[in-house]
């Protein structure tokens, strides 16, 4: 499945990305989904895949984690760097809407801000679940949909330069499509207002939760889609 033009915005500027790339948030998410969403699952010796690996910077915390971990991106140099960073990895060109596996091929999913840069995410998660064994768990995070004019207007004033998809899902709505593939067992909102750890205490008030900018869940395939 060819990739268009505004899919392939992350690998046009691969060789800029590590400069760019907000490192307070890229550590954030790690934190996020390795010790709350996925607190409690055994990742060693389990069939990782990271969906949409980019830099490889989760692929690599689940290998050290003990994941047998695989990753596809769409990117030829996005591939390419995420291998160098995890030599144990196996690493694939692949669209997200057309995964190149067996159904029931992996223990654990992850796709982490990366279903809002897709043109089909109906079909992302419906290959996601395709892939993942029943009984195993997939982990998503994707930004909240309020916060999407204000990331606009950052991008109109030079900001935040972006030219990609920018499909971002309210978390209600979110959470409707996963609960018709499986059973939501963790939820995490976080960022509030700018994604700084000074502001992380803002976190704790639960009739906060859809201000926050991102959402994350743990789902479970408890049936077959």
């Amino acid at each position: 499945m060819k990739a268009s033009r505004k899919e392939l915005f992350y690998e046009r500027i691969s060789n800029d990305w590590e400069r760019m790339i907000n490192n307070v948030e890229t550590q954030k998410r790690l934190r996020v989904i390795f010790e709350e969403l996925l607190a409690g699952v055994p990742l060693k010796g389990k069939r990782f895949l990271d969906v949409g690996c980019g830099l490889g910077y989760f692929s690599q915390r689940a290998a050290n984690l003990g994941a047998k971990v695989i990753g596809v991106d769409i990117g030829k140099k996005l591939i390419e760097k995420a291998k160098q960073r995890v030599p144990k990895g196996k690493f694939f060109i692949a669209s997200a809407s057309d995964l190149p596996f067996k159904n029931e091929s992996f223990d654990i999913v992850l796709c982490t801000e990366v279903i809002e840069h897709v043109d089909n995410q109906r079909k992302v998660l419906s290959e996601i679940f395709r892939v993942l064994k029943k009984g195993g768990v997939f982990a998503i995070t994707t930004p909240n949909r309020i916060y999407r004019p204000i990331f606009e207007f950052l991008g109109l004033v030079g900001i935040r330069p972006y030219n990609g998809n920018e499909k971002w899902i309210f978390p209600w709505k979110l959470k409707g499509v996963l609960k018709t593939k499986g059973s939501i067992v963790k939820e995490k909102y976080f960022n509030f207002i700018y994604p700084t750890n000074f502001l992380d205490f803002f976190e704790r008030f639960i009739f906060l939760k859809y201000f926050m900018i991102n959402q994350g869940y743990l789902v479970k395939k408890i049936r077959d889609k």
